[in-house]
């Protein structure tokens, strides 16, 4: 199970009293009554965190599209989580919302808490008249926000606290378990079961039209079709998942010296890459998330940390070297064949440290497996 937040012994204590409390008025509350059944017309799916979560709930979003190919899905997400998704048809309205609790800095801030945009939301959401909402974030303040959006039955996890204000309580899964698996076992109790040895990975969709302009953006960065390109993307949501930029430059300058590879810096939007010491021909290049999606897909390997984009290059077949040095690879590692993770991570607010060589060893790897794939291509080609 994927957990979002350290477990503490206070935090324990309060949960388990709030859920005594809200479990026994919710009870009493509920005798003499059962779940109405109707059809599942209405969906509402919540992930109110990252670029990253956003692409880990696809599989869920595609599975609901099999299960519920004429009902409306509705995302409740970051704004950012349209660019994401746009074009792969997974939902049919996307209700942008940036929580407050989400943010890495002030989330706690009362005064970002605008009460007239939260009453705003929910009667949006209420108005909506929810037949079924699915959230993942084992979060009491998420149970709380299914609840109060009205949805008829609200499917979620029993762990984190308000699991008396689910209709459906999913049983706390497996520590070994990654959040795509997380996500798609909260289908359980609309009869639902998923290959647990070969579960569906993320997917998204770059346009043919994105495809085209990427390729043009390429050639005037100074790329051809020949080229081996290593994508570089040093950022990360918060300051203990960022490996040092100077790091990155060692291990990125080594590659071209090794492989001739041509290098393709993806700056994150606070800047974080613009400085790399590399060689000349390297291309920086601030982007929209689309546009990115486009140029990581024209690249060969993605080497960044545990990121947004790092998900992102996953979902689009691109081989990763992900560094991790806080956080569970295996919860929220890149998931599909071929990617390589460095470091083990470490528990939150910790860090592991991960050497240059390490990395070094792993890019190598995964560009002698890309140049290998290419030239085993060609052959089939001629």
């Amino acid at each position: 199970m994927a957990r979002t937040w350290p477990i503490t012994r206070p935090k324990r204590i309060v949960l388990a009293a709030i859920d005594a409390i809200g479990g026994a008025v919710t009870s009493l509350a509920r005798r003499g009554k059962s779940l109405t059944p109707g059809p599942l017309e209405r969906i509402l799916v919540v992930e109110l965190w990252h670029i990253g979560d956003v692409v880990l709930v696809t599989p869920l979003l595609r599975r609901l599209r099999q299960l519920f190919p004429t009902a409306h899905v509705t995302l409740l997400a970051k704004p950012q989580a349209e660019e994401v998704l746009r074009h792969s048809g997974l939902v049919d309205e996307l209700v942008p919302f940036d929580f407050p609790w989400t943010a890495t800095r002030g989330k706690y801030d009362l005064a970002r808490y605008d009460r007239p945009e939260f009453s705003g939301l929910m009667s949006r959401l209420r108005a909506a008249r929810f037949d079924l909402s699915i959230d993942c974030r084992m979060d009491l303040r998420s149970n709380i926000l299914t609840r109060a959006a009205g949805a008829r039955r609200r499917i979620g996890y029993d762990f984190g606290g308000g699991g008396f204000l689910l209709t459906d309580a999913v049983p706390a899964a497996p520590d070994s378990r990654h959040k795509v698996e997380d996500w798609l076992e909260l289908l359980s109790p609309l009869g639902v079961r998923v290959d647990s040895e070969s579960p569906p990975n993320p997917e998204l969709v770059v346009t043919p039209e994105e495809r085209d302009e990427a390729t043009r953006l390429m050639r005037a960065y100074g790329f051809s079709e020949e080229d081996l390109v290593v994508a570089v993307h040093p950022g990360g949501s918060s300051a203990t998942k960022r490996w040092a930029a100077e790091n990155f430059s060692v291990v990125a300058a080594e590659l071209v010296d090794r492989h001739d590879a041509k290098l393709l810096v993806l700056v994150n939007p606070d800047g974080c890459g613009a400085d790399m010491r590399l060689p000349a021909e390297t291309a920086f290049v601030r982007t929209s998330i689309r546009e990115m999606m486009a140029l990581l897909e024209q690249s060969d390997m993605l080497l960044c940390n545990d990121s947004g984009p790092m998900h992102i290059a996953t979902a689009l077949g691109v081989p990763v070297v992900a560094v991790f040095r806080t956080g569970n690879p295996g919860w929220y590692g890149p998931r599909g064949i071929g990617h390589i993770v460095v470091g083990k991570g470490a528990e939150w607010g910790n860090v592991t440290e991960v050497t240059i060589e390490d990395v070094m060893d792993a890019a190598d790897t995964q560009l002698r497996r890309v140049a290998a794939t290419q030239r085993a291509s060609r052959r089939v080609a001629t």
